[in-house]
């Protein structure tokens, strides 16, 4: 017979010390696990199964005291809330294949760290650590990284969390870009390709968007940048090197190329022969620089360009005048909801709209499709932003 197991005074252990052995192994093996599971580099997905979030809407609902906590919108009108507590979480963003979402969020010393949480509401998760703000994620389009804002630099994180890198600036520009603008601050950025990635600058004078080909960071050590207003953003071409800009009081040359006039506008910029000689066309104007557009949201069929056209005081207040969109192509713009809109977001056919809509304090979220018709309120009350429409298809 084996020897039996004994106990630390040389007796051969009883069945009630074997138990009592067994479940303190149990415990320390449960709490081990925890701690592996709580630290980002210990992230293990153990559910193999997740809801279908065909046509599901994630957005942050705000309290009282401007925290948002993460609301889902489902399509039979039943609405879930994925956090509510204290803290704040924004910029929520879903995974390729809609079965995660990444967020910002200061639930852990009230420093921003990157969050991913299952649709449902479980699998909450820290994805990001150290000290600084980590803000604006967004997954690449293979779902492996996540690019955001550290810092005030754009930077990438592994799905996992284990690894960053910093992009843009790369560390041979960051001498050159600080002595140019005296601070390095982006408020989003987004990538084409694993090397070509475009982001919105914040500068003394308003904002910029500049281009970064990772192939030739090394021998550039200055941002092309594409264009400056009061207000810029950006956003790619589903499947071509295409970047659509959009500004307020852009500074663009009109009867000379000498001189330059702030207007409103929406530029399209086809890289398609790399970033030194991008083609530039102009998509939607207003010479008289009262208008302008902000919020650009190309859709996923590549046809049309979502905008929220506002109108400029001249005291420089934008007030949001509606939602619109713009052909590809360019051409007249087409108003599809009037009123003051804010982050428009596409369904993944590219036939429908996500927005929030009303006065601060008031905003609800709707969907509306591409021709206006079909505007459904999806929340009643409360104060909600940054909708989000799932990218998963049935």
């Amino acid at each position: 017979m084996d020897d039996p197991l004994r106990n630390p005074f040389g007796a051969a252990m009883t069945r009630r010390e074997r138990t009592l052995l067994g479940l303190l192994f149990a415990v320390i093996l449960v709490a081990v696990l925890a701690l592996i599971r709580s630290q980002p580099w210990g992230r293990i997905d153990i559910r193999p199964f997740k809801p279908s979030t065909v046509d599901w809407i994630v957005c942050v609902k705000l309290n009282e005291e401007g925290n948002g906590d993460l609301l889902m919108l489902k399509p039979d009108g039943q609405s879930l809330l994925l956090t509510q507590d204290n803290y704040d979480d924004q910029s929520p963003a879903w995974a390729p294949d809609g079965k995660k979402i990444v967020f910002s969020s200061n639930r852990r010393d009230q420093v921003y760290q990157l969050w991913t949480i299952d649709p449902d509401g479980k699998g909450l998760m820290q994805l990001t650590i150290g000290g600084g703000a980590k803000q604006a994620p967004i997954y690449d389009k293979d779902g492996e990284h996540i690019l955001h804002i550290a810092q005030g630099l754009v930077t990438e994180v592994d799905a996992k969390g284990t690894h960053a890198t910093q992009l843009i600036p790369l560390a041979s520009q960051m001498t050159q870009v600080r002595e140019q603008f005296g601070q390095v601050a982006f408020r989003y950025a987004r990538r084409y390709s694993e090397t070509l990635i475009a982001a919105v600058q914040r500068i003394d004078e308003g904002e910029q968007a500049v281009i970064q080909d990772l192939t030739l960071g090394r021998e550039q050590f200055t941002l092309p940048v594409l264009l400056t207003g009061a207000q810029v953003d950006i956003d790619w071409a589903p499947d071509k090197p295409q970047l659509v800009v959009s500004g307020v009081a852009v500074p663009l040359p009109t009867t000379s190329p000498d001189e330059l006039k702030p207007m409103g506008a929406i530029l399209r910029f086809d890289f398609s022969n790399g970033i030194r000689e991008p083609q530039v066309q102009p998509l939607w104007l207003d010479p008289t620089n009262r208008q302008g557009a902000i919020e650009v949201a190309w859709s996923p069929d590549g046809a049309r360009i979502a905008f929220v056209l506002v109108e400029r005081k001249p005291d420089g207040t934008l007030v949001r005048k509606g939602l619109y969109t713009v052909p590809e192509a360019g051409g007249p713009p087409t108003e599809i909801v009037a009123g003051e809109v804010y982050e428009p977001s596409w369904a993944p056919d590219g036939q429908q709209l996500v927005f929030a809509m009303g006065s601060v304090g008031a905003r609800q979220i709707y969907t509306v499709r591409i021709d206006g018709t079909d505007l459904k309120p999806r929340t009643e009350s409360g104060d909600h932003i940054s909708p989000r429409w799932s990218p998963a298809r049935k």
